[in-house]
């Protein structure tokens, strides 16, 4: 048997990191995780040699986001582009590209002595290098570890003091320890089941005492806002002989039944061709959308000129009044590389024929609180700026409320949109403020501050959903206070203690 696993050990590595994937959403079968981790820890502490457990860490790195992230190839079979050819780059590329920061803590925790101390140690480098994921190469720390929790809101209370990141590190530590122990093991190796037992009881506790106190129900008194969700298909979206159809299919839906009880119409990310707050007809065409005193908030494209008279592009959130007024914008800051704009085309222009749009959007200034009239203070943020942790709100000015806009209809009816939402329900958690979020093919919904989801559509829906917004919490969490600083610090004295540990010992 131990034969056999060191000469499939890259195999099975690879096997086990995409039973992991089985953890995140949709499917949330929690054991997988479990057993993929712990499998994992214990193969890496086998008797092999560094440039072994490199290439086994690899091959598990590969697994779990070659599979995490298949969705994404969804893209490339949308109506119209005619690039299905490319479709296994994503779960190949990404798959060998970010399956590297798993080699990370693999191997940096074998410079830890056996047990509890390399535990510890993988548990914490693997964080790390989560948070460098979310920073490097424009960022992308999408489905850290801590997602598999999700479904559970109590489980996932504590990111209200350290992030995802730092339910991520319990999580591994949580999983790993199972891979300490023998099935004839001694009292000592057995002793390890005290790892997951207080980690859990911690984690409940922690959860069950703050969510006792909530009340979802009590909202925010005078604001009901409207999700539209008008499941547009992606070819049809951007084909010019829809655009009108497209359009009205967003007003109708904004003033069907109860419309009259409506304060905020939100639409999703790009929802119309249109530019809306400069494209005339459009701009009086969405005034039938409103009711009077009613607002709408919607994703549009939004163009300027620079001082050189250079024509600037924006993905962004305009917010127009029932009398037609502008009443502001925010522009999308963090872009998607590859899809809003491309990376050293000038160096390799072949590039450009491979990815929609023939001009680069541009950044906005930044994450801020909008001030819109009759409105209070929102932080809004376009598509996948919500999965970035500690980084979603100005933490100048506290906004009441988040509002999400995307556009998940690239990706049909795959695990990505499911995975997107689980974004927004930690961010909630995190910051302790209601998110809104919109989305052209679903999911849409409504989740308070404590991660719990009020209402939602199906994804793959066409539907409104009317509610009012729950209350953020009284104050700032320490998560929202002090972001990245806090997890960055646990793990840091976590491994400091450890060598210290260690060097005493010698």
């Amino acid at each position: 048997m131990l034969e056999f696993v060191k000469r499939y050990s890259k195999t099975i590595s690879f096997l086990l990191g995409s039973i992991t994937v089985l953890g995140l959403p949709p499917y949330h079968c929690i054991i997988c995780s479990v057993f993929g981790i712990a499998a994992f820890f214990y193969l890496i502490n086998g008797n092999f040699n560094r440039k072994s457990i490199f290439f086994i860490s690899w091959s598990f790195g590969i697994g779990f986001f070659g599979f995490g992230l298949s969705w994404i190839s969804e893209a490339f079979f949308t109506e119209g582009m005619n690039i299905e050819y490319l479709s296994p780059l994503p779960p190949v590329g990404l798959g060998v590209f970010l399956g590297l920061y798993i080699c990370i803590p693999a191997c940096l925790s074998l410079f830890f002595v056996p047990g509890l101390s390399r535990l510890v140690a993988f548990s914490a480098f693997w964080c790390i290098t989560e948070i460098l994921r979310g920073v490097l190469f424009t960022g992308f720390p999408w489905n850290p570890i801590g997602s598999v929790l999700a479904k559970w809101p109590v489980l996932i209370q504590t990111a209200s003091v350290w992030g995802v990141y730092g339910v991520g590190f319990f999580f591994i530590m949580f999983s790993s320890s199972f891979g300490l122990l023998k099935l004839k093991g001694t009292y000592r190796e057995k002793k390890f089941l005290v790892i997951p037992i207080s980690i859990l009881l911690f984690f409940v506790i922690f959860g069950w005492n703050r969510l006792k106190k909530v009340d979802s129900t009590l909202q925010i008194n005078g604001i009901i806002v409207r999700l539209v969700q008008a499941n547009i298909k992606q070819g049809v979206k951007w084909d010019k002989g829809h655009a009108e159809r497209v359009l009205m299919d967003y007003i109708h839906l904004s003033r069907s039944s109860g419309a009259e009880k409506i304060t905020h119409v939100l639409w999703p990310e790009t929802a119309t061709q249109f530019i809306l707050d400069q494209d005339n007809f459009a701009h009086s065409m969405i005034l039938s959308a409103l009711l009077p005193s009613s607002i709408l908030l919607a994703g549009s494209l939004r163009t300027e000129r620079d001082e050189n008279g250079k024509l600037k592009l924006f993905n962004s959130v305009v917010a127009v009044n029932d009398v037609g007024v502008n009443l502001g914008y925010y522009d999308k800051n963090h872009l998607v590389p590859f899809g809003e704009y491309v990376p050293l085309s000038k160096v390799f222009p072949f590039i450009r024929r491979l990815v929609p749009g023939s001009i680069d959007f541009s950044r906005g200034s930044g994450i801020k609180t909008t001030n819109i009239p009759r409105t209070l203070p929102v932080g809004i943020l376009v598509c996948y700026e919500i999965i970035f942790p500690g980084n979603v709100v100005d933490k100048r000015e506290r906004p009441y409320w988040i509002m999400n806009a995307t556009n998940d209809a690239w990706y049909g009816m795959s695990a990505g949109p499911y995975q997107h939402f689980v974004s927004a329900q930690f961010r909630s958690v995190e910051e302790g403020i209601p998110v809104v979020r919109v989305a052209n093919s679903g999911i849409s919904g409504i989740i308070d501050a404590y991660g719990q989801v009020v209402k939602k559509t199906n994804l793959g829906e066409k539907a409104v959903l009317d509610s009012g917004i729950p209350y953020r919490t009284k104050k700032a969490t320490i998560y929202g206070l002090y972001g990245n600083k806090i997890p960055l610090c646990m793990f840091f004295i976590s491994i400091l203690c450890l060598l210290v540990t260690q060097w005493r010992r010698k």
